[in-house]
């Protein structure tokens, strides 16, 4: 995503923003800093019965008991500092170094309640998992968000993989941080069950439960999800390689579109290029070296000052002029989708123009063509023809000195906007609009108006906080959905459209587009597993009645009754189900 912008100059701006590219290296650098792996070392396995529900889908490691965790939380809550040593103790201050919301006292207690519940809890690598924890509360810090957030994000697997419950996090950092915390959780399941049945494989599937994902839990828990993925890809090197390619494949189908339709494009690329280095590890490596040699920075550097010259004398005003370069992602696709080779892409060196006025943009037009020469057929004029989705800008391909393909985006400051976070979103116009329920697009635009909200406030503010050094001392917090969002669920009316629901049947997941006061009836008929001898759970709760309407994100679960001579036995087989086969309790409730 774009540096957000404050206001026209008729000079070079005194602040340089920052570029995409930079923006990149500060997220590789942080990532350098900390490297660990991406899951927890596996303990020994408790001994329990084998499992016939999700939530048992694998035993969990043997642990402190969740009162011990729970004290041991408590106790750091009360002495308001971590008990973990010169370890956790470098970390906060790592931490504190690079962000200083994590100065901020619920923070801190956060990051103390962390430690205490992960204490001895180690990944892959050896790091301990409290530095999993941390780094992705800092990935959460560079995009601007909140103590509240920030503090979710530290605490995002206490509740899974610690033993703490939802009451305790309430209690201690409010209800607000429980429900993020509980969100996380939600996706963590949603996403282990989507691993176990292959549903990245399955485009259309895949795509209903990335809109299962936006439409069911706070639109920030996503985002917390998205940064503990991000850093789990960045650190998944210690796993073995079918579990890598595994994660990999789910990366790539489900959690890179879901950053794209955020409008979070860094952490999108990110997540593509991860991804592909695990799926296609020969490939990337041949793409990678082609493209250090291929692309050529001190071009982009050129013809960006170039231009800022250029319109300086003209006496245009201007918000920024930067470079941007196509991911290697994005170019491994489109080689393959259009077979072709490397220096037939047209779009892999870029530049942006962001101007005050629709009439500045035909002005800038004009120097771009008067400073290169233009590629014939390679110029599309969006603002006087908008697409049907009401994206807007001028898109022009020319020759640089070096004979080398440039392309260059003109559009004023609200097209900028609209295209990042309004109806011309850019995960719309490249992926196209599938027919999907009414809350989806006005969720993505929610949360999109507030990642940018964010960064123009930053901006704002402070001129210059967009870059590294600076970003990392501003605190903001993130408004509330139903405070502030003009697409807020409370605004809203019915609309007779489809929902989604989760069905699980014999350990496999599928992703349900249903109508709407469509029963539970209604779908084991369609799904052709009406039978009255099923034990039915609908979001971990046994039901009895078939004629119950499905609301979206319902999670329905059949049970097939154990087929047991003796009575007793039956009895404690059903006993079983009911005690262990549910759901967690947390789950969706």
């Amino acid at each position: 995503m774009p540096p957000a912008i404050a206001g026209p100059v008729k000079c070079r701006p005194h602040h340089r923003i920052v570029s995409p590219q930079r923006a990149s290296a500060a997220l590789d650098s942080l990532s350098a800093r900390g490297r660990v792996s991406a899951e927890p070392r596996a303990p020994k396995r408790c001994r329990s019965p084998p499992s016939l529900s999700i939530s048992r889908a694998a035993d969990p490691p043997c642990r402190s008991s969740p009162t011990a965790t729970a004290r041991r939380a408590r106790a750091a809550v009360a002495v308001g500092s971590d008990g973990g040593g010169r370890s956790s103790a470098a970390l906060l201050a790592g931490a504190q170094a690079r962000h200083a919301i994590f100065r901020n006292e619920l923070v801190g207690r956060a990051f103390s309640v962390a430690e205490a519940a992960h204490r001895g809890q180690v990944r892959a690598s050896g790091d301990p998992y409290l530095q999993h924890c941390v780094e992705t509360a800092a990935l959460l810090a560079e995009l601007g968000a909140g103590p509240d957030v920030v503090a979710a994000g530290l605490l995002h697997d206490t509740v899974d993989d610690a033993g703490l419950d939802y009451g305790f996090i309430s209690e201690q950092f409010g209800a607000g941080v429980a429900e993020l915390v509980k969100g996380v959780s939600n996706l963590s399941h949603l996403s282990k069950l989507a691993r176990r049945n292959n549903t990245a494989s399955r485009t259309d599937e895949a795509d209903r439960l990335r809109r299962v994902f936006l439409a069911t839990v706070d639109a920030r828990a996503v985002l917390i999800k998205l940064a503990d993925r991000l850093h789990n890809m960045r650190t998944l090197d210690s796993l073995p390689k079918i579990k890598q390619q595994c994660f990999a494949k789910e990366t790539l189908e489900i959690f890179a579109p879901l950053a794209n339709q955020l409008g979070i494009l860094n952490w999108k690329e990110q997540l593509e290029n991860l991804s592909f280095r695990y799926l296609n590890p020969d490939k990337y490596e041949e793409l990678s070296t082609n493209l250090l040699e291929f692309y050529n920075r001190d071009m982009i550097a050129a013809a960006t000052r170039r231009l800022e010259q250029a319109l300086e004398v003209r006496g245009l005003s201007f918000y920024t002029v930067y470079g941007r370069q196509k991911s290697m992602y994005s170019i491994y696709s489109k080689m393959r989708r259009k077979k072709i080779a490397m220096d037939e892409i047209y779009d892999i060196h870029g530049v942006r123009v962001i101007l005050e006025n629709k009439s500045d943009c035909f002005a800038a037009l004009e120097i771009v063509h008067h400073l290169w020469p233009r590629i014939p057929g390679r110029f599309k004029d969006y603002i006087k023809s908008p697409k049907t989705n009401g994206y807007q800008s001028l898109h022009t391909v020319v020759f640089t000195e070096e004979i080398v393909p440039l392309e260059i985006q003109i559009r004023t400051r609200d097209m900028h906007l609209q295209a990042e976070f309004g109806i011309a979103a850019h995960w719309r116009y490249k992926e196209g609009v599938r027919n999907c329920f009414w809350s989806v697009p006005e969720r993505v635009e929610w949360i999109r108006w507030v990642v940018t909200w964010q960064r123009e406030s930053l901006h704002m503010e402070h001129p210059s906080s967009l870059a590294p050094d600076t970003l990392r001392c501003d605190i903001h917090t993130i408004p509330l959905e139903s405070d502030v969002s003009p697409f807020s669920d409370s605004k809203r009316s019915d609309h007779n459209t489809s929902i989604l629901v989760i069905l699980l049947e014999d350990e496999k997941m599928s992703v349900q587009e249903v109508p709407q006061n469509f029963t539970i009836l209604d779908l084991l008929k369609r799904a052709c597993c009406y039978d009255t001898q099923l034990r039915l759970r609908l979001n971990c709760h046994v039901t009895h009645n078939w004629n119950q309407e499905l609301k979206m994100g319902d999670v329905l679960e059949l049970i097939p009754l154990t087929p047991c001579k003796s009575g007793g036995y039956m009895r404690e087989c059903n006993q079983m189900c009911d005690h262990r086969l549910a759901i967690s309790q947390s789950w969706l409730s």
